[in-house]
This record gives structure tokens, C-alpha cells and sequence, in this order.
């Protein structure tokens, strides 16, 4: 085989590591790359969720300023639902929200929401509350990420003002 083979040979085997190490590095940063792609989706998912949870409050808050104190969704009552569904299916450039579900709070053990509590301050009642569910669900269909988002909220209305 002479020397020019041997150089030949030993080149060839160089290039041979250097390529396996070369396709070794892109592999892993590619996986770190969609990993970082993955949070980005996850985090994006659980903000558009959140972005539905106060959507839901919002509403929730205005209707009790109106005196309405039904807020279960999805509800019966067709006209409102239907602009509810609206409103709680919300569709953004690269992800979406629905509010899955509106409901009194029950505790576990009981059969009734917590609803027209008596609220106290100072050992005085000045008003009622109610604690409602919210269950809301974020998603980006492009990584099919999902975020589901479950929360309370106490609601109190004040009956006497200092």
C-alpha cells in the first residue's frame, strides 16, 4: 500500500470521525432546539388558557353588576349560550381557547355549590359570596400542545358599605 495510502487512508478515517461527530452535534442540538419549540408551545397554551379564565371573570363580574347571578356554563338557557359560545371559543393566530366549564364550586362530600354564603368581616356580616369553577382549555393545533387551566373564584357581594 505505500504511503500515499496510508495518508489516504488515515484522511479518509479522519473525515469518518469528524462526520460522525458533526452528525452527533446536529442531532443534539436539534432535540434541544424542538425541546425549547415544546416549552414555547406549552407556555403559550397555558397563557392562552389563562387568557380564557379572565375572560370568564370578566363576564362573571359584569353580569353581577347587572344582577345576574347564573353563571353556569354550558348553561341552558339557548340565547345566552349561544353568545357565550362565542365569546368562550376564542381562535388566535397560532393557538385558541374554550372554556370547558362554568359551575358553583361543591365541595367534595356534598351535594350543593357553595352559593349566597354569608361573608363576615370583623365578626359582621356584610354580604354573600359565591365560589365558582372555571375550567378552561389552551391549545397551539401546530404542536398539538395542550394546556387545561382549572381554577376558583370568590365572588362577594357586598350588602352593606362602610
Amino acid at each position: 500500500m505505500g504511503k500515499r495510502g496510508f495518508i489516504a487512508m488515515i484522511s479518509f478515517i479522519l473525515l469518518l470521525i469528524l462526520g460522525i461527530m458533526g452528525v452527533g452535534y446536529w442531532s443534539v442540538s436539534r432535540l434541544s432546539t424542538d425541546m425549547i419549540v415544546k416549552e414555547a408551545h406549552r407556555i403559550k397554551a397555558r397563557n392562552l388558557a389563562q387568557a380564557g379564565v379572565e375572560k370568564v371573570m370578566v363576564n362573571i363580574m359584569n353580569q353581577y353588576r347587572l344582577g345576574s347571578f347564573d353563571m353556569e356554563y354550558p348553561g341552558s338557557n339557548k340565547f345566552v349560550r349561544e353568545r357565550l359560545d362565542k365569546e368562550y371559543e376564542m381562535d388566535f393566530g397560532d393557538g385558541r381557547y374554550k372554556v370547558e366549564l362554568v359551575e358553583p364550586y361543591v365541595l367534595p362530600g356534598s351535594n350543593s355549590g357553595i352559593r349566597n354564603q354569608q361573608y363576615y368581616k370583623n365578626k359582621v356580616s356584610i354580604g354573600v359570596y359565591d365560589v365558582w369553577r372555571i375550567v378552561v382549555v389552551g391549545e397551539i393545533p401546530q404542536s398539538r400542545t395542550l394546556a387545561r387551566v382549572e381554577t376558583l373564584v370568590k365572588v362577594i357581594r357586598n350588602t352593606v358599605q362602610y
